[in-house]
């Protein structure tokens, strides 16, 4: 007989017989594998791009599981991939009810919360919350940029790497790339804490955080974020974290011979090679792209 490690293998890839499976009935083991596969059944996003997600996901939660990180879940042979795929799905969704939401590159998504709560993920990024604990403690961890109108009810805190925005109900942006921390509020009253600075800001009111440091408020020019409108917008942003931009939103590789500038403006979503002269232009950069429109070089 073999051991529950090859059974398991062989039930994820469907190759078990049935008097395999039939061994497996009765165990506790068997229980647990059916509530994996439900969960992942119910598991539902709008427009999920399952290779771009699962880069995505796997780049997210590398951390919380070593092994995982050398895995190849779509040439997964071996039983110990099998098993370990099993874990890493049990720990991070069924322990944790996490939920992860996606946007992959060069695409919007929408996510409706259980609160009524709205985000709208910019391209390219990435935000989770724990379900379970959502009526109680409202957290979100984005990484990338979200539009959130926030039903009242407890207090909605985003976390970024570079800060974090705590409201009531409200309407804002946060633009979390690289090492700045941008926030717009639209409706409402925001809180924004970094590096022991805090801003409060109110209606039309916007801050930046650059490289740590908190600057001025400033006033919202437009009604709405302006990457819903197919525009990016930058304020003394490094030349590679605009051009990691362009690449998301985009979807190819730029090879950039020309990192330490500084650069404010924006560029359209709609035209490459546009887009491309509106950054490099004022800067005196050239460029050049590739037939099939997937790789630029800056110079």
């Amino acid at each position: 007989m073999e051991n529950n490690d090859e059974l398991y293998a062989k039930w994820l890839s469907g190759e078990i017989s049935d008097q395999d499976f039939q061994s497996l009935e009765g165990q506790d083991a068997f229980n647990d594998l059916e509530r994996v596969i439900k969960t992942v059944d119910q598991w539902s996003m709008p427009k999920y791009n399952n290779a771009d997600g699962y880069k995505k996901f796997k780049l997210k939660h590398q951390k919380l599981s070593t092994p995982v990180r050398k895995l190849n879940w779509f040439g997964v042979v071996g039983i110990a991939a099998s098993f370990l795929l099993v874990g890493f799905i049990w720990n991070i969704y069924i322990n944790n009810d996490q939920q992860l939401m996606i946007a992959a590159n060069g695409q919007n998504e929408i996510f409706r919360l259980s609160d009524g709560s709205e985000i709208r993920l910019n391209d390219g990024s990435t935000a989770e919350y724990n379900a379970t604990e959502w009526e109680d403690h409202r957290i979100v961890e984005l990484s990338g940029e979200a539009f959130f109108d926030v039903t009242k009810g407890n207090p909605f805190q985003v976390n970024t790497k570079n800060g974090s925005i705590k409201v009531l109900g409200t309407e804002f942006n946060v633009r979390a790339w690289g090492s700045n921390l941008y926030v717009e509020c639209y409706e409402g009253k925001v809180q924004v804490v970094s590096n022991n600075q805090m801003m409060i800001l109110t209606k039309g009111e916007t801050i930046n955080v650059v490289n740590g440091k908190m600057g001025e408020k400033q006033l919202v020019k437009h009604s709405s974020p302006l990457w819903q409108k197919a525009t990016s917008r930058f304020y003394n942003e490094n030349l590679k974290d605009v051009f990691d931009e362009v690449e998301r939103q985009y979807d190819i590789k730029i090879n950039l011979k020309a990192q330490h500038r500084i650069f404010s403006g924006n560029f359209q979503h709609d035209d490459l090679e546009k887009a491309l002269r509106s950054i490099c232009k004022p800067l005196g950069l050239t460029f050049s792209i590739s037939e099939d429109q997937k790789n630029v070089i800056i110079e």
